[in-house]
């Protein structure tokens, strides 16, 4: 191996070994950084235990307890698939208005409402002739003239 070949294998060594200890340090701090952030939201939260882990638990025992609504009883997923959305988006919509009776009554609007479908509405007025007067004409009264 001739010196510069030799020289250029430890710049290589070297640079690798110094790349490797960046990256490390670096998610070192990554890592500081993000558990610094969890507690600083729990504090601010008032919450000591895992907040993913509550969150979890929460949507678990939602989906096994029945919610009544008008007079009927059903479980969060059945709710979802009567209303023809997923539970996610049931539960979605209960943190938005506060309760499961009223995100299940919950009728959208804009952009997410249900269209009916196209073609004639059920109240068009039945017809009323053919629409080329009152009556049928067995013989046309049309004339044609000569010039073509």
């Amino acid at each position: 191996m001739t010196p510069a070949e030799r020289a250029r294998q430890i710049d290589k060594e070297e640079f690798a070994a110094e790349s490797q200890a960046a990256r490390e340090r670096a998610f070192a701090y990554s890592k500081h950084c993000r558990q610094r952030e969890q507690q600083r939201v729990r504090a601010w939260m008032g919450v000591t235990k895992n907040v993913v882990n509550k969150v979890n638990q929460l949507h678990v025992s939602d989906r096994a307890h029945r919610h009544t609504v008008n007079g009927q009883t059903k479980t969060l997923v059945e709710w979802a698939k009567v209303l023809g959305i997923t539970p996610k988006a049931l539960l979605s919509r209960r943190r938005k208005l506060g309760s499961m009776e009223a995100a299940i009554v919950f009728q959208p609007a804009g952009r997410w409402a249900k269209r009916p479908d196209p073609g004639v509405v059920s109240n068009f007025a039945p017809s009323e002739g053919t629409g080329a007067g009152s009556t049928a004409q067995e013989t046309p009264k049309i004339t044609f003239s000569e010039k073509a």
